[in-house]
């Protein structure tokens, strides 16, 4: 008997659920039909043809983007540049950090230029050397950000642009730093190889050149006078800065390619067509400037006329490669930036 009573109650609880439930679905489906009715006739809706007609006359504040314009492989005739463009960015990002650390080691122990007492200019020169080198790795790295990519990152074109921007202002510093000493041929480069001190050049560059000449006890004693570790060190980050001068300079031939394939597609375009012929102009000054200095890094005894040519074409290159950069921002950093704006213009250094 309980059992039955039990069984009674529940089924009298189902039954006061599903009656509970019934209204509301009831309730649901009078407004899914009034929903339905209402969408069917809204033409009807008194005021509606004005709404339309002003609907009609508004401007959109940004334009649409289309995803053809977006992601490169809706132009796979594009996609091969774009990723050359991709190595070429993460090969100088590469170059720059190298650079980086041999322009921080220069103003921390290298003889003859460390800071601050060594020489002021050297010190300024490596200083802002590094700062420039760090900027490059942040601005290579924003462009192969988007190069790399499935589809233009209008951010990280913007990124590198202002980077970009920074860099070329810290080879200028770099530069002006440099080339009072560079360009200076009226020395006494018998000073110079004497290894006296009055003259602002660190001379173990050339005592180098003489060691191997010298006899087995002059060596020593000349080790014994000068530590040649530390020479050795230094000739060291030199060639390290060999490399990261030949890398730099056959990158920039084939960035140099790139932007005058680039300006052959948008010079109908006025400012892509500007910012590409700047562009052009400062990758071959860039590789005038790091072919003269792979000559002077490379060779035990340095060469000055070609640190002053490296110093000269520096600062051609920063002159027309930051107001390109400049140029840049304001369609890539725009809210919706234009795509063929964007396109036309890469790569951007």
């Amino acid at each position: 008997m309980a059992e039955v009573a039990s069984g009674h109650r529940r089924s009298s609880a189902r039954t006061a659920r599903s009656t509970d439930v019934s209204p509301l679905r009831e309730r649901n489906k009078r407004k899914r039909s009034s929903f339905e009715d209402t969408m069917e006739t809204w033409e009807n809706i008194p005021g509606i043809d004005q709404v339309i007609t002003e609907a009609k006359g508004l401007e959109l504040k940004q334009p649409l983007r289309h995803l053809n314009d977006l992601f490169y492989h809706s132009q796979p005739e594009e996609v091969p540049w774009i990723r050359t463009e991709c190595v070429i960015d993460v090969v100088q990002a590469a170059a720059y950090l190298g650079q980086a650390v041999v322009f921080l080691y220069k103003a921390i122990d290298y003889d003859g230029v460390r800071c601050p007492d060594d020489s002021p200019s050297g010190c300024a020169a490596s200083v802002a050397g590094f700062i420039t080198s760090v900027s490059w790795i942040a601005s290579y790295l924003s462009f192969a950000a988007s190069a790399c990519g499935d589809a233009v990152k209008p951010d990280a074109l913007c990124a590198g642009d202002w980077t970009a921007l920074v860099a070329n202002f810290g080879e200028m510093a770099t530069v002006g730093a440099a080339v009072k000493e560079d360009c200076d041929f009226g020395k006494d480069w018998l000073k110079i190889f004497r290894g006296e001190k009055d003259v602002d050049v660190p001379p173990h560059e050339y005592w180098l050149g003489f060691h191997s000449q010298l006899e087995e006890a002059h060596g020593e004693a000349l080790i014994k006078w000068k530590n040649f570790d530390e020479v050795n060190r230094d000739r060291n980050f030199d060639i390290t800065q060999c490399v990261m001068d030949v890398t730099n300079s056959a990158s920039y031939i084939v960035r140099a390619i790139l932007q005058l394939r680039s300006a052959a597609l948008s010079c109908p375009q006025p400012r892509a067509c500007a910012i590409n012929i700047m562009n052009i102009i400062s990758s071959f000054a860039w590789i005038s400037q790091f072919t003269a200095l792979a000559v002077s890094d490379c060779a035990k005894m340095g060469n000055q006329k070609a640190l002053c040519t490296a110093d000269i074409s520096d600062m051609v290159a920063a002159l027309t490669n930051g107001p390109a950069a400049g140029v840049a921002t304001t369609s890539d950093c725009a809210a919706v930036p234009e795509p063929e704006d964007e396109i036309h213009h890469l790569p951007m250094d």
